[in-house]
């Protein structure tokens, strides 16, 4: 399944729009706050200098952080004479997401689909360890009804009671299919709802009220923060009311609907982490007022919480990009100001908003809010526009409005000459890992991809300096991407493809992360938080540090480099900026009057 566009994440822009080279013009002077001495934090991430983005959640996604995995599904498929009908639209649901009958509404065509479906764990990466654990599985649902269960699960029937199916499970690419082929025979209202699918052997820890599942847990602990932007699907985010948000009490937490920000904030607290939100670009000031109440409330007690506004408002690849344009233009109609210059004076001016409505939310605890403000790596332009917002007439600089950290994805990476592909006794590798580390084959300056990085690192770090800001990165690590040039004429993968996939899976890539990593440390970077941590290779992009979270990752040695060269980096590398170290015996727990429906 397609992933999200990342085409222009590394590559130096040229297009005018971007306006790259330009410096401030204006002058402002600074309000910052102080962020507090200490964070909570556990043994494995107290003096961590390294965060994680999580990959989006969807039933294909190899993370499956989540016991119930009927959680990390999208939605529900129609299904008749054809695997699918396309009449989601018009099914009967309650305000939850569940059929209430099998019965169309407003279909304007005769009804097709005669049951409803859904994928769990399909295409999972098949691992040495297996594609998912297999063995018996649980399924726990209310309601009266029928569900069936194919590709690799077959009920136990000998073992199954009414709202308590058991199946086993044999793992392959195909993954479970669940379908509802009768609900509600007696027209009592009482229809299959609140479906949960557990292994066997975690479903008491499913009815205590736990939400993850061990594995995913041990492998976040070691990250200062985790960032949520994939979780909360905010690329392209249509949501703009509060009361539109996702609920914890929804049948699905994968594709466009989003995770809660209540199961977000569990994660957190659940490894001492600090939080990193992503308010979306539509939100109003009702949504963040209540937004900030909920992450105030829910979060641990000395644990910080990153909120972003957005994700890459500079980057016309994500439609947020073009809307808060839009609204710059509607803002400013006669200023003598580029598309791009509106956009960017707009995206500070909401920033400047956002943060002040957090910081009087979260009162005497404001020093626990880092707003943070995205901009391109590529172009220090992007910053500096909306730090000054010099279009927001009696209220400019955005700077003064408790902005505290500037943030780029200093992404390395590029393409690669496709006969590469062709040369012998793995030639074609050690040309890309040539050119990762010194350049001369494609770029002609001897520098390379990592050099390119760190010259961009470097530059903004005078301009983070001259706001009194710490320079962070949102995003970053390689970024080889193989669409569309990675298919063959049937859509499948080519030599481009799994030559990219090599290149990950090699053990030079888990040097190239180490000098990486490092260079950012040299270059007066602070907080990196890595894309991303658990997703299935593909002509997308290898984001993964894993592939899958049925990886070995212990012993250290046996797991895959990208995510070896992370880990030690965080053991070798305390955090090295000043108040950074944790303090573990002030870990969080979470609030005890806070439930998640899992």
């Amino acid at each position: 399944m397609p992933r999200e566009n990342r085409f222009s994440r590394a590559s130096k822009p040229s297009d005018a729009w971007l306006m790259a080279g330009r410096v401030s013009l204006v002058a402002c002077v600074l309000f910052f706050f102080d962020l507090p001495a200490t964070r909570a934090a556990t043994t494995s991430n107290a003096e961590s200098s390294i965060g994680m983005n999580l990959a989006g959640v969807s039933y294909y996604s190899s993370e499956q952080p989540f016991l119930n995995i009927f959680k990390a599904t999208n939605g529900w498929i129609t299904h008749g004479a054809t695997w699918d009908t396309g009449e989601e639209a018009y099914l009967n649901l309650d305000a939850n997401g569940w059929p209430i009958t099998l019965s169309a509404v407003n279909d304007p065509n005769p009804q097709q689909f005669t049951s409803v479906g859904m994928m769990v764990q399909m295409n999972m990466p098949n691992t040495p360890n297996g594609f998912y654990p297999g063995g018996q599985y649980v399924v726990l649902y209310q309601g009266q009804g029928t569900i069936t269960y194919s590709f690799d699960a077959v009920k136990n029937t000998a073992l199954s009671t009414p709202g308590r199916d058991v199946i086993n499970v044999t793992p392959s690419g195909g993954g479970i299919f669940l379908q509802i082929t009768r609900t509600d025979p007696n027209r009592t209202g009482n229809y299959i709802r609140n479906i949960q699918v557990v292994q066997a052997s975690e479903e008491s820890a499913l009815n205590s009220g736990q939400v993850f599942n061990a594995r995913f847990l041990n492998l976040m602990k070691n990250f200062r923060v985790l960032r949520f932007m994939g979780w909360l699907h905010t690329n392209g985010s249509q949501l703009a009311s509060w009361s539109s948000r996702p609920l914890t009490t929804k049948a699905f937490w994968g594709g466009a609907s989003g995770v809660p920000i209540e199961v977000a904030i569990q994660l957190a607290n659940a490894v001492s982490a600090d939080a990193w939100l992503n308010v979306p670009a539509m939100a109003d000031d009702n949504y963040i007022t209540q937004f900030a109440t909920l992450v105030h409330g829910m979060l641990g007690p000395t644990q910080k919480v990153y909120v972003e506004y957005s994700n890459e408002t500079w980057n016309y690849t994500f439609s947020q990009a073009a809307w808060i344009q839009a609204q710059g233009q509607a803002e400013w109609p006669r200023a003598n100001a580029s598309p791009f210059d509106l956009n960017r004076n707009w995206f500070g001016q909401r920033t400047a908003q956002m943060c002040d409505i957090l910081k009087s939310v979260w009162g005497a605890d404001a020093g626990r809010v880092i707003c943070v403000l995205g901009a391109q790596a590529a172009n220090t332009y992007t910053a500096t526009e909306s730090l000054n917002c010099p279009l927001w007439a009696g209220e400019a600089p955005c700077a003064s409005h408790g902005i505290g950290a500037i943030a780029i994805a200093p992404y390395f990476g590029g393409n690669v000459a496709t006969d590469w592909t062709a040369l012998p006794n793995g030639g074609g590798l050690s040309n890309v890992f040539t050119e990762i580390n010194s350049g001369g084959l494609i770029s002609g300056d001897g520098g390379g991809y990592l050099a390119q990085a760190s010259a961009w690192e470097a530059a903004y770090a005078p301009v983070a300096s001259s706001y009194h800001v710490p320079l962070i990165a949102y995003e970053g690590g390689q970024s080889f991407i193989s669409f569309p040039n990675g298919l063959n004429a049937n859509g499948t993968n080519n030599a481009l493809t799994d030559l990219y996939f090599a290149i990950n899976r090699d053990s030079r890539m888990g040097a190239a992360y180490t000098k990486y990593l490092q260079q950012w440390k040299a270059n007066g970077g602070e907080l990196f938080v890595l894309l991303g941590d658990i997703e299935a290779y593909s002509q997308y992009g290898e984001w993964g540090a894993l592939e899958s979270i049925m990886q070995t990752t212990s012993p250290l040695s046996a797991a895959p480099p990208k995510w070896e060269a992370i880990q030690n980096f965080i053991t070798d590398n305390a955090c090295w900026w000043s108040g950074c170290a944790g303090t573990v015996a002030n870990a969080p727990k979470a609030p005890s009057n806070v439930r998640v429906t899992p």
